[in-house]
């Protein structure tokens, strides 16, 4: 990627003013030096967001979301640091212009630049391929795979021959090494060979329509069912959503579904569902799940019936939801996967499944009470006991008390019972995530708008102490090493003072602040600057910090452990499971030592 030099973005946000900016959004009111207004990422009713002009900066007291003003426009509308950037450049009339004296950054933007015109090649070798392959095309016909959605997704088939598409590909002047890069030739014992071989192939798209990668499906039994493109530098795992470019290709949608694979992807496109992407065939991520909200807050997850897909839709409910989107599950009960139901059962009835999706607390009770027979005690008990694990997780007060009604009615369990069991899981929960919690409550209601682990704040003023005061620099650097730092912002930050520090040059989170193009990294940074007070500033508070964030640590390690040596206990590792347990023995002694 061409990189925009660090002056361009900081006269961007120079000739950008945030509280114009933010004025288009919110209805500000100057309050001494700064201006507040009704902070529009929660749904808060008094003015609890501040701007302030001096520092080009805002911060709400009730949700925690802070930024510049190009994290305010990327949380705002919901676009990347670029687009943010492109925006306020173009309002301030400031030319983007990109560093093209870099040579590193030329050589990689060299290579990026061939990989894709290798994809493109390689996606019209194996689309060429699939026309003259009796086998690829059978199973598509199977399938109900018509002319038009083969011609559209770009569908192929790679041959069984080893070397088939390298050879193909040195013919058009491209090299084994740059071939490998690109993640089309496997390699062993210094001989390349075709990484995909008899597989009905299908290109993997980015938003811009660029072939980034490739996945293939066999065709029989043997395993893997599917091979996916390794990382490369267009590619990374985690990141990108199969069939994206086409659902945009019509507008932002009203919501988005997702299902599992390729071909379900594929078969609800050709019925006409044009909403549908696919996770690439790994768990949903939370980059994915960013990317999904980007262009729209209403997501259907709708994964296969089986207990994987089950599975796999209990850990995509949580990925999706902690990034703030609205959640529905789309049950299928009568078939496997949303392609054979719509085949059994038509497009209609598929679309009243959408209709009758269930929000996610449904879903996750529901599953719970599933081959529960709440007649019997020792049922009800475990299904009251896992609801409240579920309530738990939740901050607003009210669902919790709607939830648990219904919970009563199913079970006849004293509602006050129940409660209780779920502020108990909360207090658990807490600990179990830090024994610090830092929560913000809204003063009028009571209700949690925030909930800050505590090794976060930690971190934040043991970054604010290394600036305000040489000595607590020295002092805290001795005894915590960046590696112990658990949020990446924050420990980037605090590599950036010890390089400035060790270098004799200025430390300025400001500028520091235009080199990072992640709105939850910016958020984090500009809390550093904010004007908070610490009553009891000093080297024993310094101490408190540090052991905070040490125990954290600790007690992470603790757990990892302790899961470790049960799995080595039901495998018999004997040998293994003494080793861990004689280390867990000392971490426990280190931590009571804190």
């Amino acid at each position: 990627m061409r990189r925009i030099p660090d002056e361009i973005i900081e006269k961007v946000i120079q000739n950008s003013d945030i509280v114009e900016i933010i004025s288009e959004f919110v209805s500000l009111k100057q309050s001494g030096r700064n201006f507040m207004g009704i902070c529009p990422f929660h749904g808060d009713k008094g003015p609890s967001l501040s701007v302030s002009r001096e520092k080009q900066l805002f911060h709400c007291f009730g949700c925690g979301a802070s930024g510049n003003v190009i994290g305010f426009l990327m949380k705002i509308r919901n676009i990347d640091f670029l687009d943010a950037l492109k925006i306020l450049a173009e309002r301030s009339g400031v030319k983007i212009e990109y560093d093209l004296k870099d040579p590193k950054a030329l050589k990689e933007e060299t290579i990026k630049d061939k990989i894709y015109q290798i994809n493109i090649e390689a996606a019209r070798f194996f689309f060429a391929n699939l026309k003259n392959n009796k086998k690829a095309l059978a199973y598509l016909k199977n399938r109900e795979i018509n002319e038009k959605t083969i011609k559209k997704f770009g569908l192929g088939y790679s041959e069984p021959d080893w070397n088939a598409l390298q050879k193909y590909m040195k013919s058009k002047g491209y090299s084994d090494d740059l071939l490998f890069k690109a993640g089309l030739l496997s390699k062993k014992n210094e001989n390349y060979y075709d990484k995909f071989r008899d597989r009905l192939m299908f290109p993997v798209f980015d938003i811009k329509g660029r072939v980034i990668g490739f996945g293939g499906r066999v065709f029989d039994d043997s395993k893997p069912k599917y091979l996916n493109s390794p990382e490369t530098p267009v590619f990374t795992k985690g990141t990108n959503l199969y069939g994206l470019n086409f659902t945009l290709k019509t507008g932002i949608p009203e919501y988005i579904i997702i299902v599992e694979g390729y071909m379900d992807c594929i078969s609800l496109h050709q019925w006409g569902i044009n909403n549908a992407v696919a996770s690439l065939g790994t768990a949903l991520t939370t980059e994915q799940a960013k990317l999904l909200k980007r262009y729209s807050k209403k997501i259907y997850i709708c994964y296969d019936s089986d207990v994987a897909g089950k599975m796999a839709t209990l850990r995509g409910l949580d990925t999706l939801s902690n990034v703030g989107c609205e959640v529905k599950v789309v049950n299928i009960d009568n078939g496997k996967d949303p392609d054979e139901y719509i085949k059994l059962f038509g497009v209609a009835s598929f679309l009243k499944l959408i209709d009758e999706a269930m929000p996610i607390l449904d879903y996750k009770i529901s599953m719970a009470k599933a081959g529960k027979n709440l007649k019997e005690a020792k049922d009800k008990s475990k299904f009251v006991s896992e609801v409240a694990d579920i309530l738990s997780n939740v901050n607003d007060e009210i669902t919790i008390q709607a939830y648990a009604s219904k919970i009563y009615d199913q079970t006849g369990i004293n509602l006050n019972a129940i409660l209780g069991e779920v502020v108990k899981n909360k207090k658990f929960n807490a600990n179990r995530e830090n024994n610090k919690m830092d929560i913000r409550y809204n003063n009028t209601s009571g209700n949690i708008y925030n909930i800050e682990p505590g090794y976060k704040k930690a971190e934040r003023w043991l970054i604010k102490f290394s600036l305000i005061n040489d000595n607590f620099f020295e002092y805290i650097k001795s005894n915590l090493q960046p590696s112990e730092f658990v949020s990446e912002s924050y420990r980037g930050t605090y590599e950036y003072i010890i390089n400035c520090k060790e270098k004799n040059e200025e430390i300025d989170i400001n500028s520091y602040l235009t080199k990072l193009n992640n709105q939850d990294d910016i958020s984090d940074i500009s809390l550093i600057l904010l004007d908070e007070k610490y009553d009891n500033g000093g080297l024993e508070t310094i101490d408190d910090f540090i052991k905070t964030i040490k125990r954290y640590n600790l007690e992470n390690k603790i757990n990892e452990i302790t899961l470790t040596i049960k799995e080595c206990e039901k495998n018999n590792e004997i040998v293994k499971s003494a080793a861990l347990s004689q280390e867990l023995v000392t971490l426990k002694k280190e931590l009571n030592r804190l």
